[in-house]
């Protein structure tokens, strides 16, 4: 995730031994006060964890949730003295660390027994659900996460479909103005294997990194909105403003502060 300018409780923590070719970024968030967060689709998976904090810092109770891939943007209610961690997985490798169809997650969170049994026994679960420091509680995840990306394995069409995703993303963190948006790959079957893979459609997917790539460059101080709207990839402004409501539920007159998920932007 990326923190807009007005969301200063949000940092992303290094990755250190993780495998960074699975797993994107390891982020904090510290719940400031009660209230809702806007959260904004990313299409990727994340597993988190809700930490409630006692008066004396330490750590009450942990709260585990998988997070599927979104391409709508939700509320999360969150209470005062709460720090969630999260583990953010890149864009279609979530469902085979996790063992599932990102497909039947598809704008939705699993927690409890559905989310123990996606961990499994061997991912260090009872550690992340004992600890009772933040710090404890890291390293557990951490631990997991680490299992969880050595024991994915994908098959050949699935490969494909990962590298494919790859380069979309890599082309919508660069896409240079005028470049008018996103190459489509021409045969249906890698189209059908990525869209299975991110659990969404690959419209949804180009839409959303179009989304990112906009908020980025509205983050950026671009001048006017007709010119984010070019540098974006989108056709023209009304396309971004429609969009801009479809994945965001605001303009980009008007953006909402929340956090934007996407490490290390590329701007021009």
């Amino acid at each position: 995730m990326k923190p807009s300018p007005a969301d200063t409780n949000y940092v992303e923590l290094p990755l250190d031994a993780l495998d960074a070719t699975r797993i994107e970024a390891v982020w904090r968030y510290d719940a400031a006060a009660q209230g809702r967060q806007l959260v904004l689709p990313d299409g990727r998976m994340d597993l988190v964890v809700h930490c409630a904090l006692r008066p004396d810092g330490m750590v009450a109770s942990v709260w585990p949730v998988i997070a599927g891939p979104a391409d709508q943007p939700a509320f999360v209610s969150l209470r005062a003295a709460t720090v969630v961690l999260g583990v953010r997985f890149h864009m279609g490798w979530g469902g085979a660390c996790l063992g599932t169809a990102p497909g039947a997650l598809r704008n939705r969170t699993v927690f409890g027994a559905e989310a123990a049994r996606m961990l499994g026994p061997s991912c260090a679960t009872n550690p992340l659900l004992q600890a009772r420091t933040l710090r404890g509680v890291e390293q557990a995840l951490r631990s997991t996460a680490r299992a969880l990306a050595a024991r994915a394995s994908v098959a050949a069409a699935q490969g494909r479909a990962l590298a494919a995703i790859e380069q979309m993303v890599r082309q919508g963190q660069t896409v240079e103005e005028g470049g008018g948006g996103w190459a489509v790959p021409s045969s249906r079957t890698l189209r059908r294997d990525m869209a299975a893979v991110a659990g969404l459609p690959l419209r949804s997917l180009a839409g959303i990194l179009r989304f990112q790539r906009a908020m980025d460059l509205l983050q950026a101080g671009r001048p006017s909105l007709g010119e984010v709207a070019l540098a974006a990839g989108y056709a023209d402004q009304a396309h971004m403003t429609r969009e801009f409501r479809r994945y965001g539920g605001f303009t980009p007159a008007a953006p909402a502060p929340a956090p934007l998920v996407r490490r290390a932007p590329c701007l021009p």
